[in-house]
């Protein structure tokens, strides 16, 4: 069975943009509207950094391992 990564270093993994999302609204307890607000973000973008944060950390958990969340945002920063 594959060591888990603590929540931390997940987090540390994650690229900065998500991670402050995260950081406003779970951690500083802030709704996506007013996390948005706060990080000069419209709504909709941050609703989407959160989401594909969450999905990021989801793999993290369920496969252990950095290489299919490494695969996955690469995936991503070439479709911007």
């Amino acid at each position: 069975m594959p060591t888990r990564q603590p929540v931390e270093q997940m987090l540390r993994d994650l690229p900065p943009q998500q991670r402050e999302i995260l950081v406003a609204t779970f951690f500083r307890r802030r709704t996506t509207r007013e996390a948005a607000q706060q990080l000069g973000l419209a709504p909709e973008v941050a609703r989407t950094r959160l989401y594909n944060a969450m999905c990021n950390l989801s793999d993290m958990i369920t496969t252990g391992g950095r290489e299919r969340t490494a695969a996955r945002l690469s995936a991503a920063s070439a479709r911007r």
